[in-house]
């Protein structure tokens, strides 16, 4: 369920490293021949342990919604217009993926149409909420271990590409205020938002599974608040008092 968070910080990586060099994701080894590989790998993502009352899980409402990714309409390419398939209201707008806009200073709301002031920085995602499902969203704290390894023959190689991929992994992440995970759309999803982004540790030596290889390892931890929601469909019907009639019984005279 990691996997999202590699592959958004993918093409800042690459375009950081030399033209041709040998980029992988994930969980990587050494390789076989050639003169390097860099490889990025989101370890676990651990969620912090409660110390008191005020630190238990937040559960809030879940609500129905839509989420996917806008085209401008023909001829007016700052416009982009929200499907009729996105019901209800617009929640928040990404461009590129990853950055969360505000409202009125990057685009403004008319209607259904999102008018934007100038082009956007990359695909236009929107989200949209509507009516109150049955299901939760859980947040709190908690983060990701991220590592960026580095095999060459050269340790003094190593240590230059461990150091432009390293630049470049944290610049990503300073623009990026809101990371969707993997889940199971549309019932379960998961993501990071307000991440912020530490360096935990650097080392460098023989790699011990491939003693042939020089190893450089930078060891990073993405904090921020992570949101689990479940959206379990249209709760069940509840019965609701429609009228309340009231009838007076005066006491006749006789009484």
């Amino acid at each position: 369920m990691l996997g999202p968070l590699e592959q958004l910080l993918r093409p800042a990586l690459a375009a950081a490293l030399p033209a041709g060099q040998d980029l992988l994701t994930g969980p990587a080894a050494a390789p076989r021949s050639g003169t390097g590989r860099v490889a990025l790998h989101a370890l676990r993502l651990e969620f912090d342990p409660p110390v008191g009352a005020d630190d238990m899980p937040i559960r809030d409402p879940a609500f129905l919604g839509w989420q996917g990714t806008l085209a401008p309409r023909p001829g007016h390419p700052l416009d982009f217009p929200l499907p009729d398939a996105a019901p209800g209201e617009l929640a928040e707008v990404h461009s590129p993926p990853g950055r969360v806009l505000a409202a009125g200073d990057a685009y403004l709301l008319d209607g259904r149409t999102l008018r934007f002031f100038q082009p956007p920085a990359g695909p236009v995602l929107a989200r949209t909420r509507g009516a109150r499902c049955a299901g939760y969203r859980e947040r709190r704290s908690g983060w990701i271990d991220l590592e960026l390894r580095v095999w060459t023959k050269d340790i003094a190689v190593a240590d230059d590409l461990l150091a432009r991929g390293l630049a470049a992994v944290l610049a990503a992440l300073a623009d990026i205020n809101a990371i969707d995970l993997a889940g199971a759309p549309p019932r379960l999803a998961l993501r990071l938002t307000k991440p912020q982004v530490s360096l935990a540790g650097i080392a460098r030596g023989l790699d011990p599974a491939a003693p042939a290889w020089q190893l450089g390892v930078a060891r990073c931890t993405l904090r921020g608040e992570l949101e689990l929601g479940l959206t379990l469909g249209t709760p069940a019907p509840e019965g609701r008092i429609g009228e309340v009639d009231v009838a007076l019984h005066l006491p006749s005279k006789g009484a």
